[in-house]
């Protein structure tokens, strides 16, 4: 089942064939939200974050996005699907057709939010860089290296890669946001380097900073040199949860305290 602009359709040939032609061939602005059960997870952050992109990338805003209205939507599609699993991916869609912003939702089913640290090898993607800055931070800006990005990564038998930006710092890996464990402080690349600003990221950081007192957060410019300085090394992503890298190149990473930080963390929210 889907949700078209407050339409409930069982298929996509029930749309309006612009709208699909639209949908396929437009610029689109994406959004994905975890559920479990009837539950959204981070729906305001998340919220704030598809409005600030629509605004950015200047789509029309209708007035009736409201925070209230994707919730009221978000239900009707909960409940026009009854055979929904526990864990969700809501994915949104936002796209111009005749001139006006139109949304489609959608659900996919997706493994828990938990920690992982089974093989996961790394390498640093070199072929293209991101631009640091704050255009950067939104997702739809650079699909297309991290497209090929992926393709190295899967030609050359990694499971991830990082990718940098011009001033050689690293931004992010393709799943989500890097964190690298050092002693008792935690580093992860700033908005300033051009990574996406991910809801995830938000809520955990501003976990580390006001919740906990074991580590403190430092978000600055990371080089490459630091993976090899560090103890461990893991991954946030919406979709995965908390990803363990356990090799860099020659370095190997031992999961010691991460899996300690991802309790904590995921008692408070999940």
């Amino acid at each position: 089942m889907l949700n078209s602009n407050g339409v409930i359709v069982s298929s996509l040939k029930l749309v309006e064939e612009d709208l699909i032609h639209s949908l396929l061939t437009a610029f689109s602005i994406q959004e994905s939200i975890r559920l479990k059960k009837n539950n959204i997870y981070f729906l305001e952050e998340h919220y704030f974050r598809v409005i600030a992109t629509l605004r950015r990338y200047r789509f029309g805003i209708p007035m009736n996005y409201t925070i209230s209205f994707f919730e009221e939507e978000i239900q009707k599609l909960i409940e026009a699907n009854k055979n929904i699993s526990e864990n969700n991916l809501l994915n949104l869609h936002f796209f111009l057709c005749r001139g006006k912003t139109q949304f489609v939702l959608s659900f996919s089913t997706i493994e828990p939010f938990k920690f992982i640290n089974t093989s996961y090898s790394i390498d640093i993607y070199k072929e293209a860089v991101i631009a640091s800055g704050d255009l950067s931070n939104l997702s739809p800006t650079n699909r297309g290296i991290r497209a090929m990005s992926k393709r190295y990564a899967e030609e050359n038998g990694f499971e991830d890669v990082l990718l940098l930006n011009e001033k050689k710092n690293i931004v992010e890996s393709l799943v989500g946001t890097l964190y690298l464990l050092q002693g008792n402080q935690i580093l992860t690349p700033g908005l300033e380097s051009g990574c996406q600003d991910f809801t995830y990221r938000s809520a955990f950081n501003k976990w580390l900073n006001k919740k906990q007192t074991i580590y403190s957060l430092i978000e600055n410019d990371v080089n490459p040199f630091e993976l090899q300085k560090s103890e461990e090394v893991m991954i946030l992503s919406l979709e995965k949860g908390f990803q363990c890298v356990s090799n860099y190149r020659k370095t190997t990473y031992p999961q010691r305290k991460t899996q300690d930080i991802f309790n904590a963390f995921s008692i408070n929210f999940f």
